[in-house]
């Protein structure tokens, strides 16, 4: 079965100041950070040909997604592709498996139902035109495609974690958990949702990941 391939810390690097790599390493938050990379492989089925990471930041997710696809595709708005790269081949990574695009996911360069499968992990939050960014996924993605999407959830606690690190939630978050589920459920059929912690209350959790189909 596919785990989580974590890579060397001395591999890595920081795309930019709210970049939170680092996190992945300390012992307790970064077993949570940790966890949610897991979560959205949990979800993910494998025997895929081509998948997009939608904000896959300083690459980290790319050695993990490889065990479930033939090519992996990155999008993301840092510019840094050529510090990727280097990444990936300090992890021993065929340049060829890997394809980079700049781009933003409201306008994504991909031509329509050119995806097996979406990943995204951390990035739906920061955007607030969902309905936008739910439609040009759909758009590149292949009827009956599945679309992974992971987000941290929106309470007291998730708050005062941002704040203790110099971030005002609604800034760096304009959109909530339910406002991605809801914008999510209007295009594609939801058909699991993990929560971490895994309580009844969703509301009451830190973080989520959902299994989303095209119809």
């Amino acid at each position: 079965m596919p785990k989580l391939i974590f890579p060397s810390q001395a591999n890595v690097f920081k795309t930019n100041d709210e970049d939170p790599i680092d996190f992945y390493y300390y012992p307790l938050i970064g077993w949570v950070y940790r966890k949610r990379l897991a979560n959205t492989l949990a979800l993910l089925a494998g025997g895929k040909e081509k998948i997009l990471d939608i904000g896959y930041g300083s690459g980290l997710l790319f050695p993990s997604l490889l065990q479930f696809a033939q090519t992996c595709y990155g999008l993301e708005s840092h510019g840094q592709e050529k510090k990727v790269y280097e990444f990936l081949a300090k992890e021993k990574i065929p340049a060829e498996k890997v394809i980079l695009r700049p781009g933003s996911i409201l306008a994504i360069p991909f031509a329509d139902g050119f995806f097996d499968a979406i990943v995204s992990v951390s990035t739906l939050e920061h955007i607030e035109d969902l309905n936008k960014a739910m439609s040009e996924m759909s758009r590149v993605l292949k009827t009956g495609g599945e679309i992974i999407l992971s987000f941290p959830v929106r309470n007291l606690i998730t708050d005062i974690f941002f704040k203790l690190f110099g971030f005002h939630p609604r800034e760096i978050h304009p959109s909530s958990h339910l406002n991605i589920i809801s914008a999510a459920e209007k295009i594609f059929q939801v058909e699991k949702i993990l929560k971490f912690p895994n309580l009844k209350n969703i509301n009451l959790s830190l973080y989520c990941t959902i299994r989303c189909v095209k119809k």
